[in-house]
């Protein structure tokens, strides 16, 4: 009877804590990166009671809490949106260092900055990890510092921060080298100045026709007076001088005086392009000192609008300017095959005035439309250095693709050509993003990003040996072994997928967690009753004295 009523007791004692286990798991079941608690039992001893029969008769003393196993099942993941926010898809750890120095590690992902730039989770715990060997402090210049002031709205300049200087890759390291990671906003990239430049497409042979006025030499012509006083003035036009001339072009006579009186009078050329006026009245003009003073043609020519390609520059001192090349075609062509273009390249600052002297050249295409000759390759930016200008591979018949691989003409066709550019703007950041890999991503307003630094992720081989320290941090234990890394060829091999913006849920499945509550609750019932039972039993063997 007595041993039943300590079984009671020890039933009691034990489904109590088995109840602290589920209270607890049911008490976070909305706590972020939780991992819930199965109650382990055991039967204590038991006292052999005979062990004549072939079978021996023991009585047991009851049961006792054994432990209380962590389950490190996945949780659901839920997106937030959080610049921070990680979820673990798999099995590792984040670490993070306590305040007391000593490295503690957690499933909860719920990270932010802060006052001092550094990753922290939602106890003020660092975040640990590897920083990138480029990552460093920078002093900016005074452009600089008003822009950044102005980027943050502080309302003073910002004369300091931080910058990446490489793109290179690095890895993450050993678990003893992990430190805090920092995130800072004052973050500058350095401009890349421009080197080089290449257009590359077709270019526009659309042309229009225009009237021109073509100065000629009046000394050429012959003006013969008439026997009552008037002029005829004849002569012919070559097309060396003017190759667009063709009959029923109009000459222009102009007549004036040395006392400044002037008057003018048209011919005609006929199909040999020779002229010759009517008989002109040159009354008003003093006839001692009437002369041809100039002699011009009308005619049409062919015009070619004007091809420009631009291209953004940018400086060393972080300003933006543009290159534009001006591509005028040149008529007349002279009767050959060839089709050439006068070109003129000139930088503008951002304001669009021009800058620095300009460099000419011709660019000379074949009827085909290859590109043949290219005098005008570099220009010289007045913010420092030379531009290579690339306009592709004169045609060469053993080189295929050569006198297309950049400017070309395509008759018919309207413009179409595409600019390229070495060389990268200024950049002020604008966010974070954390990858799949881990990797803490800063995102620039030049449009690149780099790489601040890589979150750690521990394993071990007993997770279940953590101990739990509360604010949902777990501390490595001798059973759960030191935190570690996995290595495969040298290298850290990541068990889990880092999910930036996303959040892990609690692993806590609320209707198991009841009915267990309702199962041990029962349990603890039972084993009060068995108490009750055995006073009962007690009280009516001491009534059985009376």
């Amino acid at each position: 009877m007595m041993n039943a009523f300590y079984n009671g007791i020890s039933g009691v004692k034990t489904n109590s804590f088995g109840i602290d286990i589920t209270a607890n798991n049911i008490a976070n079941v909305n706590t972020t990166g939780f991992k819930y608690s199965d109650a382990q039992f055991k039967d204590i001893f038991y006292t052999t009671i005979t062990s004549q029969s072939t079978n021996p008769a023991q009585g047991g003393y009851g049961g006792g809490a054994a432990s209380s196993q962590v389950v490190f099942e996945q949780g659901s993941v839920t997106e937030t949106g959080g610049e921070f926010d990680v979820a673990l898809q798999g099995k590792g750890f984040f670490g993070v260092l306590g305040a007391d120095g000593n490295a503690y590690y957690t499933r909860n992902g719920t990270f932010r900055r802060d006052a001092n730039g550094y990753l922290v989770d939602s106890y003020g715990n660092f975040i640990l990890g590897t920083m990138n060997p480029a990552f460093g402090g920078i002093t900016y210049s005074d452009r600089v510092a008003d822009l950044m002031g102005d980027y943050l709205h502080t309302g003073s300049p910002v004369n300091s921060g931080f910058t990446v200087n490489s793109d290179s890759g690095f890895d993450i390291g050993t678990t003893t080298n992990q430190q805090p990671i920092q995130v800072p906003t004052n973050m500058y990239l350095n401009p890349e100045p421009t080197k080089n430049v290449k257009w590359s497409g077709n270019l526009s042979t659309n042309t229009t026709t225009e009237v021109v006025k073509v100065d000629l030499d009046p000394n050429k012509f012959k003006v013969a007076k008439t026997e009552d006083g008037k002029y005829i003035v004849s002569g012919s036009v070559n097309k060396e001088d003017v190759l667009s001339a063709k009959a029923g072009d109009k000459i222009i006579l102009n007549f004036s005086d040395d006392n400044g009186v002037r008057t003018s009078f048209e011919a005609t050329l006929d199909e040999n392009l020779n002229f010759e006026s009517k008989e002109l009245d040159l009354k008003g003009l003093d006839p001692d000192s009437v002369k041809l003073s100039s002699v011009q043609i009308s005619t049409e020519q062919q015009k070619a609008n004007k091809d420009i390609l631009e291209s953004p520059i940018y400086n060393a001192d972080g300003s933006k300017s543009v290159l534009r090349l001006t591509l005028e075609r040149v008529f007349p062509e002279g009767g050959g095959d060839n089709i050439t273009y006068k070109a003129t390249a000139q930088i503008y600052d951002s304001s669009g005035k021009p800058v620095g002297g300009s460099t000419e050249g011709n660019i000379v295409f074949d009827k085909n439309g290859a590109l043949l000759q290219n005098n005008i390759t570099s220009v010289a930016n007045p913010n420092g250095g030379n531009i290579s200008i690339d306009l592709g591979t004169p045609y060469d018949p053993s080189k295929p693709g050569s006198g297309y691989s950049g400017i070309y003409v395509q008759q018919g066709k309207e413009k179409n050509v595409l600019t390229q550019q070495d060389g990268l703007a200024e950049g002020f950041f604008q966010q974070y993003q954390i990858t799949d890999d881990g990797s803490v991503v800063a995102q620039f307003s030049n449009g690149k990003n780099a790489i601040v630094g890589k979150l750690a992720l521990y394993n071990f081989i007993n997770e279940q040996g953590l101990a739990a320290m509360g604010d949902n941090i777990f501390a490595a234990t001798a059973n759960s072994g030191d935190a570690s890394f996995i290595m495969k060829d040298g290298k850290v091999v990541n068990t889990a997928k880092f999910k930036g913006g996303y959040l892990e849920q609690s692993n806590v499945d609320l209707s198991v967690e009841l009915s267990n509550l309702i199962v041990t609750q029962k349990a603890f019932d039972a084993s009060s009753k068995s108490i009750t039972t055995s006073d009962q039993m007690i009280q009516k063997a001491i009534n059985m004295k009376k």
